[in-house]
């Protein structure tokens, strides 16, 4: 298996101030919105060793930018908003993009290419800096939107602020992200997510399966299914059906410190296996997001 864990789906959005001000009164704390150098714009909430991302189209002009082999990171998310908001691809955490991408392809992946790129940050006290990241960009024929990147954050120091990670609603940070597969996706998905992680990470339960991460749990669930964990799922939510991740299963201290965010809010949800589970979709950027107590990762 190797160390790559669920670091930050990314949620693509056509109006980023305006979901991005959805998550603030969700109780999140969130950076002012930045732009990667290939033209997406960018707003973070940010967890130890995760991020939860929205992201938009910020520069048209740049969307060809930084290519990885073929694939072009810019161009891949713009396509797949164009046709519906939701997560087009996942960042995966890692301490070592190389030899991550070693034991992928060993295991039968393949990697498109390597992105590296940084920017210049001003330090609380006034000094320059320069983050620095790795991108290794994994994909897999016939399984667009569950295309995965390791991402080795070389200065996390630069990136993990405490001051904003000390979310009001108490979240810290996924205990799982789910995606959807029809029954006759779900052995493409299946051989997917053992290829990035490896077979030992694989268990089967009652409602599909799930795979270990360095990092969380993907769960893997069809429409049907999805209602032990989430109840019925709303119409609107990957309509298409192609597998995708639908929902970000966040880990927090108490259910208590978020339902005055959802009631303040007017946010639609429900108790599903003591998760609360939001699904009011067209607010969320296209996907489900829940809370459930759980302890912090170390």
């Amino acid at each position: 298996m190797t160390s790559l864990g669920i670091d930050h789906p990314l949620v693509c959005v056509r109006d980023l101030a305006k979901t991005r001000e959805t998550y603030l009164s969700l109780g999140f704390l969130m950076k002012p919105p930045g732009m990667h150098p290939w033209g997406t714009s960018t707003a973070l909430v940010i967890f130890r060793n995760q991020l939860l991302e929205l992201v938009g189209i910020g520069d048209e002009s740049l969307l060809d930018g930084y290519p990885a082999g073929e694939f072009r990171f810019g161009r891949h998310v713009q396509h797949w908003l164009g046709e519906r908001e939701g997560v087009p691809l996942s960042a995966l955490n890692s301490s070592d993009a190389a030899a991550d991408e070693a034991a992928v392809v060993a295991r039968g992946g393949t990697c498109a290419g390597t992105i590296e790129f940084g920017r210049d940050v001003v330090r609380d006290d006034g000094t320059p800096d320069r983050t620095a990241t790795t991108l290794k960009v994994f994909t897999r024929s016939g399984l667009p939107r569950l295309t995965m990147f390791a991402c080795q954050q070389h200065r996390r120091d630069l990136i993990e602020f405490p001051k904003w990670m000390d979310h009001p609603n108490g979240a810290h940070g996924f205990v799982s992200a789910t995606i959807l597969a029809a029954p006759a996706d779900q052995p493409a998905v299946r051989d997917w997510l053992t290829t990035l992680h490896g077979p030992e990470a694989l268990r089967d339960t009652g409602w599909g399966f799930e795979v270990a991460t360095g990092r969380g749990l993907w769960r893997v669930v069809s429409r049907d299914a999805a209602r032990v964990l989430f109840g019925p799922l709303p119409e609107a939510l990957a309509p298409d059906g192609a597998p995708s991740v639908i929902s970000l299963d966040l880990g927090c201290f108490s259910l208590d410190s978020v339902r005055p965010y959802l009631d303040r809010g007017d946010f639609a949800y429900r108790e599903v296996a003591g998760a609360l589970v939001l699904t009011d979709v067209a607010r969320l950027g296209g996907i489900l997001l829940t809370f459930q107590e759980a302890p912090e990762a170390p």
